[in-house]
């Protein structure tokens, strides 16, 4: 069997990258164009908003993310940047974008909230990679 190298930091470090991430993405790159979205004003996405859970819990979602995406790299065996964007891209064709797509299909949301949700995380996965097989 295929051993399996993680190297655990890296992979914390992109879950707490993807706070940054998301930062920029849903602030001034798509933050408007989100809420337009999702039909909701600043106001009403503040209300019950408990900032401390929320991204330690996006955190921790994120870690797990790039967990299996380790996992994916170290099995592929991808040691150069091109290869972690493969895997990266890979990862996100495959997994997040169907399911982001099929999600839409049945909750009738637009193609461009498709486009900003999924972008998003091929932008974390495409950095993932980088960072994974960088390090």
């Amino acid at each position: 069997m295929h051993s399996v190298d993680i190297n655990y930091l890296a992979v914390v470090a992109c879950g707490v990258l993807s706070l940054v991430t998301g930062g920029i993405w849903y602030g001034p790159i798509f933050g408007k164009a989100w809420m337009e979205e999702i039909g909701k004003t600043e106001e009403e996405l503040k209300k019950g908003f408990t900032p401390a859970k929320t991204y330690s819990l996006a955190v921790v979602a994120h870690i797990i993310m790039a967990l299996v995406m380790a996992y994916f790299i170290s099995l592929t065996s991808a040691a150069s940047v091109v290869d972690g964007i493969r895997v990266g891209l890979a990862s996100w064709v495959g997994f997040v974008a169907v399911s982001f797509y099929v999600n839409g299909l049945f909750n009738k949301t637009s193609v461009r909230l498709f486009i900003i949700d999924s972008g998003y995380q091929l932008v974390n996965l495409l950095l993932f990679g980088i960072i994974l097989v960088s390090w």
